[in-house]
């Protein structure tokens, strides 16, 4: 008992402040505040001064208190319908990159492709401050799901999925190029005669925009139209592996196929791959050639967009809307073909 009221009777430890971080390095306490802000009038010795003296004393900033005085945040949020999509994934790594480096913190949220959720976490980012937003809306979103933030004026980009009537800076692939390539390589280069556009939600602009532009070339160069090849469908692997076997069970595939992301051409692939040893042959090619792409069995043909690159342009539009620009490409990379085994051309 008289250890135990010796032990309450200990003067907690005293928490570490900006001034002492100050004190030790021999600083002024502004000079410790520019490092903690991020601000560029520091240089990087000092910085790295600060920063290794802090963690060693165990000084941590106090962003919020921060965010308080000059009523501005830090966090940027990366609104998101689908965080397990290798695509999502790699376009993330590059806003994340390019804010990064000038001191955001990229928090990532997943609407799951619901308009409901979606909402809520824009709401939220407005209500906690937040110094801009990156998002591929859900599915069913229509201008009215982005009239509050338009509104409360926080920095907005759009990605990949555009929405008709938002007057917001949109970033997204050139979907009538992806096209056109599409229907060149599987036409001109492989001499296919029947060719269908493979999965994709009928709601997303990227199928409607690439899928018009893929079957105006195609109807152009005299080749058919396979239109149950063509039907909707989610843009996973799994969905496209069922939906693969079970028109293969009915009838031998089209020549050619363009399917609507790396992720459905994994599922074809695999399809094909476990089907019958005398089905005749079918030239798969993907879209984005994410990076395990070259990893399938077979490697995976695919028109690349860069979804890395295509990150870093969101970012630096996203600055630019923040009133922060950076050097750099506002402008996203044109699509090429990365020919593989999965097209017979390796």
């Amino acid at each position: 008992m008289q250890e135990d009221r010796e032990q309450d009777s200990r003067p907690e430890a005293r928490r570490v402040r900006m001034i002492d971080v100050a004190n030790s390095l021999g600083l002024s306490r502004a000079t410790v505040s520019l490092v903690m802000r991020n601000s560029p009038l520091v240089s990087e010795a000092t910085r790295s001064a600060v920063l290794t003296e802090a963690e060693r004393l165990g000084y941590i900033y106090n962003q919020a208190a921060a965010n308080l005085r000059t009523q501005r945040n830090d966090l940027v949020g990366l609104v998101m319908p689908d965080v397990m999509n290798p695509f999502v994934a790699e376009v993330s790594l590059g806003v994340q990159e390019v804010l990064g480096e000038v001191g955001f913190f990229v928090m990532i949220a997943n609407t799951v492709d619901r308009v409901d959720l979606q909402r809520q976490i824009l709401r939220s980012l407005v209500e906690h401050r937040a110094a801009g937003v990156v998002t591929i809306p859900a599915l069913t979103s229509a201008a009215e799901h982005f009239s509050g933030i338009r509104r409360s004026g926080l920095p907005t980009v759009l990605l990949l999925r555009h929405i008709d009537g938002v007057e917001l800076p949109f970033v997204g692939t050139d979907e009538g190029a992806i096209g056109r390539l599409g229907a060149e390589h599987l036409i001109t280069v492989h001499g296919c005669r029947r060719v269908a556009y493979f999965g994709g939600d009928p709601l997303a602009s990227p199928r409607v925009g690439r899928m018009e532009s893929f079957r105006r070339a195609v109807t152009a160069a005299g080749a058919d139209w396979d239109e149950s090849w063509s039907e909707p469908l989610e843009a996973t692997a799994e969905a496209a592996y069922h939906r693969a076997a079970e028109l293969l069970a009915a009838g031998p595939p089209p020549d050619g196929v363009l399917c609507h992301s790396d992720n459905v051409a994994y599922g074809l692939a695999k399809a094909l791959r476990l089907g019958a040893r005398d089905a005749a042959p079918c030239v798969v090619l993907g879209i984005d050639d994410l990076r395990q792409s070259a990893m399938w069995s077979p490697p995976i043909s695919s028109i690349a967009t860069d979804p890395v690159e295509l990150g870093r342009v969101c970012g630096r539009v996203l600055l630019a809307e923040m009133g922060t620009p950076v050097a750099g490409s506002r402008t996203p990379p044109a699509p090429e073909i990365h020919a593989r085994a999965s097209c017979g051309c390796q």
